[in-house]
């Protein structure tokens, strides 16, 4: 996961480039977060569906529950890191913002 730079490296920036630099690390932030969970769905999909092409055999829930437990797995293994990683942006990241903001 991404951190936020310690508060003492903002100090000599303007006010709105410590946003800006705020808002780039916390979109960047969400990216990574959201690829955490996508990439190992987006995966399992793939392959069900070349399965099921390859079989041809068309039942929703074949694609469905596959998806499903490739989401639980992934946020079983990465979730706590995801979370700790949004709690220290906003732990660093509003204690930036609100010295930007004085």
């Amino acid at each position: 996961m991404m951190r936020v730079s310690a508060a003492a490296s903002f100090a000599d920036m303007p006010d709105d480039r410590v946003l800006a630099e705020l808002t780039r690390a916390a979109v960047m932030l969400f990216a990574q977060s959201a690829a955490t969970f996508l990439v190992p769905v987006l995966v399992v999909a793939v392959l069900v569906g070349l399965v099921q092409t390859i079989v041809s055999v068309n039942e929703t829930s074949l694609s469905f529950l596959p998806k499903l437990a490739a989401l639980v797995v992934t946020m079983a293994v990465a979730g706590e890191a995801v979370m700790r990683g949004l709690a220290d942006f906003m732990t660093s990241g509003l204690a930036d913002m609100v010295g930007a903001i004085r």
